[in-house]
């Protein structure tokens, strides 16, 4: 007995395609439609918009424009579907280019755009980070008669919070309100992230206040955004306070939460406080990040609590935390308070070791790495180790700022060393860094300290006869 052979049409094809789409199996869905050509059943629009679609769901956004440009090729015109699944792959794959193009081959093709197509494009700038973009296809929305959403405001806000720009953020926002159109908490979280990016803490704080008025609860993405924005004012104490209405409010903190806390304490010197955060950080379980520990670092060094701030460094080695420069800078900055040249040393080296870079400064903490080194050596009566330092500082393309001139004619000078004070002194002014108070000091000390008859001699061919610190010096070398 013959078995039966069933012709397949385009309807059961597309009911296949159809299938694979809706169970997010993009390459069965393709392979179908590859068939139906075998099986000489031409594909529809409804075959490719199906494809399309299941492309879109897994972000296979180049295969979704290929599917795309194939039904051009076989003369049929892609659907609004058709269009908006390519939109929204081409902004799951972060291809905002290909996401405006699809659109303007919509308005060029009279293919009527939806509010979908939009927010898809709106969404793909805000990925990409083009807020310039995102507002254009909002104001082109009005122009189409389409209103924007909710989806488009918080994917607009969120595109102005990327590119801090805080002002469109806000603007946006109140076209919001002017228009009845309720916020949403991500909608605030967009605006306090704004703010926070451009350091408008008030701002911030306000729209904190108004979220709640609202009768919306704030998550964790807005208390952290506040924090921040108070922390990077330097408005330590608001900042702790934000934090405390986020634990009052019983929303769990995150890593991010105490890494802005505890940030604003070493902006504020808080040392007691940081402690006191980062104990809360092992309470409640939460993964350590490196950030919490750089800022508790510094702000104990700053406190002049170097034993404190250097224990915290160990715990941060043995949490096998990826240290940074700021980690480094921190503990080398306490080494130096503590006097403790050959610790300093040897974190230094570590540092090349494990190819973290030694900056003179590292913005915006301005902590002193080399300049540490050196002046912990001076401490310690090292002017060979320091001058030693200073020549590794060139080898690297580092250039010695003033803090390290400063540091090495300490080293000399409370090593006996006046010519070596002289000459580093002469290389600042070579440099082109005009001398301060400090240098003018130490390099009289060092003449004084000398007891030499030659150094009057050697001063008196200092390259400047203007110069108030050759005067300071002979006056000092000829009493």
């Amino acid at each position: 007995m013959r078995e039966a052979t069933v012709e397949l049409n385009a309807i059961s094809y597309n009911a296949g395609i159809s299938a694979c789409e809706k169970g997010e199996q993009w390459q069965h869905a393709l392979a179908l439609l590859s068939q139906m050509r075998e099986a000489k059943v031409e594909p529809d629009v409804i075959s490719y918009s199906a494809g399309v679609s299941a492309c879109e769901k897994d972000g296979q956004w180049q295969q979704a424009l290929w599917l795309l440009w194939d039904m051009k090729a076989v003369n049929l015109e892609p659907s609004v579907i058709s269009f908006n699944a390519g939109i929204s792959a081409c902004e799951k794959g972060l291809q905002w280019q290909h996401a405006l193009s699809l659109l303007r081959e919509m308005r060029d093709a009279k293919v009527e755009t939806s509010i979908v197509s939009y927010n898809s494009g709106i969404s793909a700038c805000e990925k990409g980070r083009q807020w310039q973009h995102a507002l254009l296809l909002i104001s082109d929305m009005w122009e189409v008669k389409l209103e924007p959403d909710i989806i488009s405001c918080n994917a607009g806000i969120s595109a102005c919070e990327k590119g801090a720009q805080w002002q469109k953020a806000l603007s946006l926002f109140s076209n919001m309100r002017d228009a009845k159109s309720e916020p949403e908490v991500m909608t605030y979280n967009g605006c306090i992230s704004a703010c926070e990016k451009g350091g408008q803490w008030q701002r911030a704080l306000s729209l904190l206040t108004e979220l709640r008025k609202d009768k919306l609860k704030p998550t964790v993405v807005s208390y952290n955004a506040a924090v921040s924005a108070c922390e990077k004012s330097g408005q330590w104490q608001r900042a702790l306070s934000v934090f405390d209405q986020l634990l009052s409010a019983s929303v769990e903190p995150s890593a991010i939460s105490y890494n802005a806390g505890i940030s604003a304490c070493e902006k504020g010197r808080q040392w007691q406080h940081a402690m006191s955060l980062l104990r809360q950080i092992r309470v409640m379980k939460i993964e350590p990040h490196i950030t919490s520990y750089n800022a508790g670092i510094s702000a104990c060094e700053k406190g002049k609590q170097w034993q404190l701030a250097l224990l915290l460094f160990s715990e941060a080695v043995d949490a096998r935390l990826e240290r940074s420069v700021y980690s480094y800078s921190a503990a080398v900055l306490a080494y130096e308070r503590g006097g403790r040249w050959r610790h300093a040393l040897s974190l230094l080296r570590e540092m090349l070791e494990v190819s973290v870079e030694p900056n003179t400064i590292s913005k915006p903490k301005e902590h002193i790495n080399y300049n540490a080194g050196i002046s912990a050596c001076a401490k310690g009566g090292q002017w060979q180790r320091a001058l030693s330092m200073l020549r590794e500082m060139r080898e690297a393309k580092l250039e010695p700022d003033l803090m390290s001139y400063c540091a090495g004619v300490g080293a000399c000078e409370r090593g006996g060393q006046w010519q070596r004070a002289l000459a580093l002194l002469g290389e600042m002014r070579g440099a082109g860094l005009e001398h301060n108070a400090i240098s003018f000091n130490v390099g009289v000390s060092a003449c004084e300290k000398s007891n030499c008859p030659g150094a009057g001699g050697s001063l008196l061919r200092w390259p400047s006869q203007g110069d108030p610190l050759r005067g300071a010096i002979c006056a000092s070398a000829a009493g």
